[in-house]
């Protein structure tokens, strides 16, 4: 474990240094229309009246998690601190990505807060990751120590990448071509009382691996797509569960994989709002994959007009 942390202290301290570093070849480069500026302009102190409730706010946030998480999960029998190997599990690895997708919306959402404090960008780039892996890492401590889970390395590879790959994508523009978004509908199963929890319902998420098709064409037809339009590779699973308390399998996965194709919006690029507030207000919705025309492909070909 002492191996563990002293890994990720020095990951964290190299992220940091690449992020200033990267932040500060990027500022040079006054084309880029990622930077987000100071709300101030010029003033760029902290402004401490909007930080502090910030903190506050984390603070209560991650403690309602943790309750919410005691009783959705950590009911269970207890034992010493012991790792697992969960890969490819009973839940198809849909548990995976969703560490991934959790890391990357908790970043998306810190780094907008810390620059409202006009916290620097290098500072918040960093603190946004940090904020991110914190919140999640205290799942994994408490998963350790219950019997029918545990330490799992996938899932803190999971959190780690989706902790970084935001600010990643700040230092690396072809990295925004690629984006990873969440939906969900009660499933029939969460009706059925299968899950006591919506966040266990695993039927009803699909998460989307989106592409900026406007990134990916050639200059001279780029213009004939519009620029608010992408598409989605969506992922999700069915009978994962047979009834209440009945899992499909203990060990390997016997479920169905859901694989989709759907259009995906961009939601700033569709609306293009004048207001800086309700761009950044688009931008954290842009996390959420809405309604749109979907085709599922696996395990058996569904047109929807609409998937939800």
């Amino acid at each position: 474990m002492q191996t563990y942390l002293t890994s990720i202290n020095k990951f964290l301290i190299i992220y940091f240094v690449l992020g200033q570093i990267g932040f500060a070849q990027l500022s040079n480069d006054t084309s880029k229309t990622f930077e987000l500026s100071p709300p101030n302009g010029n003033n760029t102190k902290i402004k401490w009246e909007i930080l502090a409730p910030v903190g506050v706010g984390i603070g209560a946030i991650n403690y309602s998690m943790y309750k919410y998480y005691q009783k959705a999960w950590w009911g269970e029998e207890r034992t010493k601190f012991h790792t697992f190997n969960d890969w490819n599990n009973a839940d198809m690895n849909i548990d995976k990505v969703g560490h991934l997708y959790g890391g990357m919306a908790l970043t998306k959402l810190s780094y907008k807060l810390y620059r409202l404090s006009n916290v620097p960008e290098g500072w918040s780039m960093f603190l946004s990751s940090f904020t991110s892996i914190f919140f999640q890492m205290q799942i994994e401590f408490h998963d350790a120590y219950f019997k029918k889970w545990g330490w799992s390395w996938w899932d803190v590879g999971a959190n780690t990448l989706g902790a970084v790959y935001p600010n990643l994508q700040k230092m690396w523009t072809p990295l925004q071509t690629f984006n990873l978004k969440w939906s969900y509908h009660p499933s029939q199963a969460y009706k059925d009382g299968w899950f006591d929890y919506w966040i266990k319902d695993y039927h009803g998420f699909t998460y989307w691996l989106t592409f900026d098709v406007n990134s990916m064409l050639p200059k001279s037809i780029d213009k004939y797509w519009p620029d608010w339009l992408n598409l989605a590779l969506g992922y999700g699973v069915e009978r994962v569960k047979l009834g209440k308390n009945i899992w499909n399998s203990s060990v390997n996965p016997l479920g169905d994989r859901e694989w989709y194709i759907a259009f995906d919006y961009d939601l700033v690029k569709l609306f293009n709002p004048k207001a800086e507030w309700l761009r950044e207000l688009l931008e954290t919705f842009n996390i959420i994959h809405f309604p749109s025309p979907a085709i599922r492909f696996s395990p058996s070909g569904i047109y929807y007009g609409l998937y939800f």
